[in-house]
């Protein structure tokens, strides 16, 4: 008589993905409290607020360049980064945007951000061949 075969086990594939924390941490969108608001002088609000890294850089783009001056020689651009998004490598690199050429400044903060964006992107994308449960 042979023998019954029990019916095969499948063997479940375990992947597991090395994730940018930082990255994450970075470019994730904030609630109001913590988002940038942006002021010309002290009490003047511009009324304008980033709650993402993105949403900084399109601000960047259309404030009036004094708020920009405001914020960068009052170092609220470095401590927001550094100390809401945790990001002290893009703190860095902002605080040493220089304060002295008031024209350049949009276009030197612009290029900063954009870049430092790019680089975090590149490194938070996740490509999955194969169906996959994901637990945070």
């Amino acid at each position: 008589m042979p023998k019954e075969s029990k019916p095969k086990k499948k063997k479940e594939k375990s992947q597991s993905i090395e994730v940018d924390s930082q990255a994450i941490r970075t470019l994730r969108t904030l609630n109001n409290e913590e988002a940038f608001h942006f002021y010309e002088a002290i009490g003047k609000s511009t009324g304008q607020s980033a709650m993402s890294l993105h949403e900084f850089l399109e601000k960047v783009e259309s404030v009036k360049l004094e708020s920009l001056a405001f914020h960068l020689e009052r170092k609220d651009f470095k401590n927001w980064i550094a100390n809401t998004l945790k990001d002290p490598k893009l703190a860095r690199k902002i605080e040493l945007v220089p304060t002295k050429h008031k024209n350049q400044l949009r276009t030197k903060i612009r290029a900063t951000i954009k870049a430092h964006l790019e680089e975090l992107e590149a490194t938070s994308i996740i490509q999955v061949e194969e169906p996959m449960t994901v637990t945070i």
